[in-house]
């Protein structure tokens, strides 16, 4: 540290910058800053320091020291500010103060330049488990697309929305989903219907699934995640039109009463026309027996 009196100046003639003042909740940031001088021929014994509140969390030393800074030269200087997710949204004042020297002088100088710090949440979007059923398809056919949406982060995202890309399938409102309000480390399952186009070829199709949402307090800066899922195109086997059951149907009762008459006239060949025959002659039996009185 500097030795001897100190001055304050009530003019600062050195250009300060910070950047990084926006942190993120739960992180350590990055803060830097640097110090130019565009004011003296030179300074010497230069003292940089950050101050920052009790409720942040500043790593290492806060100063920095350089022998000398001449006209035009500047300094970089990289701090790491952790910041509590328990103050998320509250804003904070620090300070950068920059003692010096000038050539032949006793006293020091010093510049005090007023900072600010807002830390805020942040959000984290993440698509997995992503299905197709089922995954093979045909030419006008389609499957349902689900999985599951999770926001890693530590703020609550809202107005949730996953949907479909490609340019194989049918535009419609059935292939997007409304997820809504996703709270942080809760996972948010998701399906919803793709239909493929009727003159898509036969193949192995990627389609892209997107998801956004958006936080409340800055609507305007929507968070997205994306990802992929396979499906498969093939064309469907063409169905046989002249093949019908034997036992079933008006056809197959025609098919039995021709074999009946074919096993009256050319006599049985099989259980089925036997038993069939039997039922039949039975009835004639009976018919004949009404008919035709015995004769005493």
């Amino acid at each position: 540290m500097p030795i001897g009196s100190v001055q304050g100046q009530t003019a600062p003639h050195l250009t300060v910058t910070l950047t990084g003042q926006t942190l993120t909740a739960g992180f350590d940031n990055n803060v830097t800053i640097t110090v130019l001088n565009d004011y003296y021929t030179a300074i010497y014994d230069v003292d940089v320091a950050l101050s920052v509140p009790s409720t942040l969390n500043m790593y290492g030393d806060s100063h920095r020291h350089y022998s000398s800074l001449g006209l035009g030269q500047s300094v970089t200087i990289n701090y790491q500010v952790y910041a509590p997710t328990a103050i998320i949204g509250n804003a904070y004042q620090g300070s950068i103060t920059v003692t010096y020297r000038q050539l032949g002088d006793v006293a020091y100088t010093q510049e005090v330049h007023a900072v600010s710090f807002s830390v805020q949440a942040w959000i984290n979007l993440i698509l997995y488990g992503l299905q197709a059923t089922p995954a093979i398809t045909s030419p006008g056919g389609n499957t349902t697309l689900s999985g599951n949406l999770l926001n890693s982060g530590n703020l609550a995202a809202f107005n949730a929305n996953v949907t479909v890309e490609s340019d194989v399938l049918v535009t419609s409102a059935l292939s997007s989903a409304f997820v809504g309000e996703i709270d942080p480390n809760i996972p948010r399952p998701f399906s919803f219907i793709v239909v493929f186009k009727t003159s898509v070829a036969p193949g192995n199709y990627t389609l892209l699934v997107k998801a956004s949402a958006i936080d409340q307090s800055r609507p305007a800066s929507p968070y997205s995640a994306q990802t992929t899922a396979k499906v498969q195109v093939r064309r469907a086997p063409a169905q046989p039109t002249n093949q019908r059951s034997g036992n079933g149907g008006v056809i197959g009762i025609l098919i039995q009463i021709l074999r009946y008459l074919m096993d009256v006239f050319f006599g049985s060949a099989s259980p089925f026309s036997l038993g069939f025959s039997f039922s039949l002659s039975a009835t004639d039996s009976s018919r004949s027996s009404t008919q035709v009185p015995m004769q005493p």
